[in-house]
């Protein structure tokens, strides 16, 4: 296939595409891939089945040669580079590691081509908990107190039974800090903050930081909400989306018999906390006595609110996606409804091949929020960095600690971006 440039059009550039949800946002705005730069197999596979005119570049990111591309490509100038380097290492889902595993240096080949390329504008997203995490990771076994949080050590970090105290690069934040400063020295202006895909018509609640950069200008605020408390529009919820395929899911994945005998005590909306007192420690087991409030251990959806998160595990109990009105996980349509899918979206690979890069996608709303934002330019109330990092920080603790998700006003997000 030849692939070349239509010169009305802009060059957009995608890297750790996966299932596509990220531009498929940007494509319902004008923002349609030029390119794809993925690694794994079968997410190639999908971007082939749906989108054949995209190229597809299958490679490490480390091996792409830009200066050898563009010229074979005839690309005087990109528009924007967008790319999600994979997060698990800073995921509370993770171990968070965060830059000292190997998967957090991708996010600094993502930096390194951006830098190469010098595109327009680019945006890099990743979990909302890249906020909180160390540059440095150190067991929680070796840590004095044998805290799992490290907010525990903001205040309290002195040396306990004979772990010594963290070190600065080993604390809280020092990640998100420390890459800052590397993004400011490619001489972007950029905004970021951590949004809410829910507050862009999203059927689902899911955190993600979303980062701006600005070659040519000052770069645009975050897009504003359009759905909430302080929008034009409601929250869309599990019933707007899924609530035809409850009797017609398509494929889906089962729970063994003992965990499906503890869902059936869990009503809509509920989790293990449903379930009678005597059987919690049973049901999960190991579990019941670590820590956090392990809000997906046993978690049954609510028709009229907008789901949790989507995973790429919805039939395990501790990330359980079970159905609102039926004892089974979502089905892979269902999921790939909440995050914004079209229902002609072909995702290739076993079955839990396609629940992962669902699970791992941006709800393709969040994506064409982003580049409405981008288009449109608003100007954001502030670019001081400590401010949009304090509101970032603030905002992913609430809900890290199960509180419901206090709404903010519209121009709350003025200020954050």
């Amino acid at each position: 296939m030849t692939h070349s440039r239509t010169p009305e059009r802009p060059v957009v550039l995608s890297f750790f595409s996966g299932g596509m949800g990220l531009d498929l946002g940007l494509e319902r705005v004008g923002l349609g891939a030029f390119a794809c730069l993925e690694i794994d197999r079968w997410c190639c596979e999908t971007i082939r089945q749906n989108r054949p005119n995209i190229e597809v570049l299958e490679q490490d990111i480390s091996r792409f040669d830009w200066p050898g591309y563009r010229a074979s490509r005839g690309i005087d100038d990109v528009f924007l580079l967008v790319g999600g380097p994979p997060c698990q290492s800073f995921s509370t889902g993770g171990n968070r590691a965060g830059l000292s595993d190997p998967r957090g240096n991708l996010l600094y080949e993502f930096l390194s081509k951006i830098n190469v390329i010098r595109p327009k504008y680019f945006v890099l997203e990743n979990v909302a908990s890249i906020t909180t995490s160390a540059l440095r990771h150190r067991p929680i076994k070796d840590r004095p107190g044998q805290h799992w949080s490290l907010k525990r050590y903001d205040t309290a970090n002195v040396g306990i039974d004979g772990n010594a105290p963290l070190s600065e690069d080993e604390m809280g934040g020092s990640a998100i800090r420390q890459i800052l400063c590397d993004v400011e020295k490619l001489g972007y202006s950029f905004t970021f903050g951590i949004v809410d895909s829910a507050d862009y018509g999203a059927p689902q609640k899911r955190f993600r930081f979303v980062l701006i950069g600005s070659r040519d200008g000052p770069a645009p605020a975050l897009p504003t909400p359009t759905n909430g408390p302080y929008a034009e529009l409601p929250y869309a919820t599990v019933r707007d989306a899924i609530a035809d395929l409850e009797d017609e899911p398509g494929a889906h994945s089962s729970y063994t018999g003992d965990v499906a005998r503890f869902f059936d005590l869990v009503p809509e909306g509920g989790n293990w906390r449903s379930l009678p007192k005597e059987l919690q420690p049973v049901a999960l087991g190991n579990s019941f006595a670590a820590g956090g409030g392990k809000t997906g251990f046993f978690r049954r959806l609510a028709w009229d609110a907008p789901s949790p998160t989507i995973t790429g595990k919805a039939n395990r109990k501790g990330t359980s996606m079970c159905h609102p009105s039926r004892t089974r996980p979502l089905s892979v349509r269902e999921c790939a409804r909440l995050q914004g899918f079209p229902d002609d979206w072909v995702f290739s690979g076993a079955m839990n091949k396609q629940y992962l890069q669902i699970g791992n996608a941006v709800p393709v709303a969040l994506g064409a929020a982003i580049g409405r934002a981008i288009l449109e330019q608003r100007k954001p109330i502030t670019y001081d960095r400590e401010i949009m990092l304090e509101a970032a920080v603030k905002r992913l603790r609430a809900a890290a600690a199960n509180k419901k998700s206090t709404p903010q006003p519209r121009n709350f997000f003025d200020m954050v971006a």
